[in-house]
């Protein structure tokens, strides 16, 4: 899932106004950052950054932070549960580590390159339209409030063509 991520960032936000997006949005693309970082080192490792055992541990660690920042724990779990939700909703798209050595699940949609786009597309749209429904009645719909879904779609479109380009 790529563009998905940020779709579930706006849906929390939309139930929670008063937390950051910036912050929801980091949290729920955070196994990526790992697996960055692991690249970066030279030593690429899915379990450390997309397993479950590994989102686990790190959406709980994000959590006890985020409650000292917040200062409220229903927030932090929000965060820690938007930094979980990369592992359930990658799962759907492709295949990911249980834990070190264990299975990996998934159904491995980016083998249907059409139903992963049609079914990123309608998340991307789902969670925006209750993240449009927290904004303000005068900008509900302003040009910019339907940029962001376009945007996202349209980056899940590039991605899409990217990865078909890219050799096996």
């Amino acid at each position: 899932m790529y563009a998905g991520h940020a779709a579930i960032a706006t849906l929390v936000k939309g139930k929670r106004p008063q937390l950051s997006l910036a912050l929801l949005v980091a949290a729920a693309y955070g196994p990526d950052w790992i697996d960055v970082l692991t690249h970066v080192v030279h030593h690429p490792n899915p379990d450390l950054s997309h397993s479950l055992v590994s989102v686990v541990f790190v959406s709980l660690v994000l959590t006890l932070s985020a409650a000292s920042f917040l200062g409220n724990a229903f927030d932090a779990f929000l965060v820690g549960a938007t930094y979980a939700s990369h592992w359930l909703v990658d799962c759907v798209t492709g295949l990911k580590p249980t834990w070190p050595g264990g299975p990996q699940v998934g159904w491995h949609l980016y083998d249907s390159p059409r139903r992963d786009f049609a079914l990123e597309s309608a998340i991307v749209v789902a969670c925006w339209l209750v993240y449009r429904a927290s904004l303000r009645r005068d900008v509900r719909n302003a040009i910019a409030a339907y940029l962001m879904p376009i945007g996202l779609i349209a980056l899940q479109a590039g991605f899409a063509l990217v990865q078909r380009k890219l050799p096996s």
